[in-house]
């Protein structure tokens, strides 16, 4: 069974140089997280069909604005399956690998950017060891979260996950703004990663909290 994992593992000199990019708005992978992705427009179904034919890895990046400006950072993602639907889509799966900053993009002949990354500083992403984390104490707050934001969270499917699978999806799930998705991605480590992910918990709840308390007349 060893064996056979280690055909499914990526190491550092396995992590590409040159990426596609796949500019998502408000959208976070992060290292073990696993993202469902509809790919319908033609130059992203070229981009997805040309990775196919190659390391199945594209990287999804945060456009920064509507000037075509993107943020410094993104997430190396593999194609773990995918299907062609009857009417000429994609969907496919993607599992998070590696971060990586961007050093500059070019316009492909199909239309969609290549982008010249550096992952270098990020191997520690591929370490599957789990973090020690307070598994109970992060899920009441993301539970928290998700009841101000009217959303449910499914507490089953969390207790089957590992710790480094919890971080990820929970991030990836909860409905975040851009910024502090941004912020959670380019935090330095997973133990950064735990204390970004509280402290924006724990920001926003104390926002939601007064701002509903009544006002108190002098």
């Amino acid at each position: 069974m060893e064996n056979i994992k280690k055909l499914f593992e990526v190491t550092p000199n396995e992590l590409p140089n040159s990426i596609p990019l796949f500019p998502l708005d408000n959208v976070l992978l992060l290292p073990f997280g696993k993202l469902p992705l509809n790919i319908f427009e033609e130059r992203y179904i070229n981009m997805i069909l040309d990775s196919l034919k190659t390391d199945r890895m594209i990287g999804i990046i945060q456009p920064k604005n509507n000037n075509n400006e993107l943020f410094m950072m993104g997430c190396v993602g593999r194609i773990t399956s995918y299907i062609e639907t009857p009417d000429y889509r994609l969907v496919l799966n993607l599992e998070g690998i590696c971060r990586f900053v961007l050093k500059e993009r070019n316009l492909s002949p199909k239309g969609y950017y290549q982008g010249s990354v550096n992952c270098a500083d990020y191997f520690d992403d591929l370490n599957d060891m789990e973090p020690n984390l307070d598994r109970n104490s992060l899920i009441r707050k993301y539970s928290n979260f998700f009841k101000i934001k009217k959303l449910d969270i499914d507490k089953e499917v969390l207790a089957e996950t590992s710790n480094l699978q919890l971080l990820s999806t929970l991030a990836m799930l909860a409905p975040f703004n851009k910024i502090d998705k941004q912020a959670i991605l380019e935090s330095a480590n997973v133990m950064e990663r735990i204390n970004t992910l509280n402290s924006i918990l724990d920001l926003n709840t104390f926002q939601v909290v007064n701002n509903n308390k009544p006002s108190q007349l002098n």
